[in-house]
């Protein structure tokens, strides 16, 4: 048999963190353009010195743990910034949010986007052929399969689909089929992948939530919204015992999003600067100690009678 060829440097650094004895994680959720958030978090997590071993990521989350693990430094998540910067609404969703009237959402298929958007971003900016094992700390993306409904991380092989099937918003985006199984959403099953963090070994977890209700609330005007803001709370759900079931088994630093006082379409990116520098300032509040209280629900006006 022939010499084995040396290991690159990622498979050396996943080999490295892999074998501390403190593994910090980073743990970010879904949310559609409101992952903008996550960049300005991490930017703030990041410059206080943060970093780490191992990243799990759900939905657009799943792609800001991609661009995490695979450079995760200071400069890796400039360059995280700046994509987001630069990304527009045709960039994600095919034909523009005309595309995304609520009659589409009744017609015959299985989607209202094409997901090309997405899988050319992949390609220009991670490499068609890109594999999970090419990151340098351990990465985590969460699904979701479609039958069953049953959660399923990948954590090696190619990565084009596993992140196409885990930002597959059912309805919105089509489902993925991997290995002869159709995949969607991870958020549907995990939308705050805490778990595939202790389940490979982290014991300090810093959770990036963008998708809290109390912080985005979707004005409540049309049975629709009142459907999408069900699934939300539905999602939350999971969030909340995850948090009491892991609470003695590793340290988890819940990083509080920034309140917002707008409303965030899910196929709209004309906020992406401000979430990011909303973000970015709030974090870097929190992480100084100044922040003594939870940040006040959104409210939209048109909902003040329901509460």
């Amino acid at each position: 048999m022939g010499a084995q060829s040396p290991p690159s440097r990622a498979q050396w650094l996943r080999r490295l963190a892999s074998r501390k004895a403190d593994r910090t994680a980073l743990v970010l959720s879904g949310g559609g353009p409101l992952g903008a958030l996550q960049v300005g978090a991490l930017k703030a997590i990041f410059e206080h010195g943060v970093r780490p071993d191992l990243v799990s990521g759900t939905s657009v989350g799943a792609m800001n743990a991609t661009f995490v693990a695979m450079n995760p430094t200071l400069e890796g998540m400039d360059h995280l910034e700046r994509i987001w910067r630069n990304l527009g609404e045709d960039d994600l969703f095919p034909g523009g949010r005309f595309r995304a009237g609520w009659a589409r959402m009744f017609v015959r298929g299985n989607r209202v986007f094409e997901n090309s958007g997405l899988e050319r971003l992949i390609a220009t900016t991670l490499g068609a052929d890109a594999r999970i094992e090419d990151a340098q700390v351990p990465l985590a993306i969460v699904t979701t399969d479609l039958e069953t409904g049953d959660e399923r991380v990948f954590t090696e092989g190619e990565l084009t689909l596993p992140l196409l099937a885990s930002a597959a918003m059912p309805g919105v985006f089509p489902p993925v089929e991997i290995e002869g199984r159709l995949y969607i959403d991870g958020g549907v099953a995990n939308n705050v992948p805490i778990a595939p963090a202790i389940d490979r070994g982290a014991t300090t977890l810093w959770v990036i939530d963008s998708t809290s209700h109390t912080n985005q609330r979707r004005p409540l005007q049309r049975p629709m919204d009142y459907f999408f803001h069900a699934f939300t709370l539905a999602r939350a759900q999971r969030l909340g015992a995850d948090l009491k079931l892991y609470a003695e088994r590793a340290k988890i630093i819940l990083v509080p999003t920034a309140p917002l006082k707008m409303f965030v379409p899910f196929a709209s990116m004309e906020h992406t600067d401000q979430l990011i520098e909303t973000s970015y300032k709030h974090t870097k509040r929190f992480l100084a100690g100044q922040l003594a209280m939870k940040p006040e629900p959104f409210h939209d006006p048109s909902t003040a009678a329901l509460h």
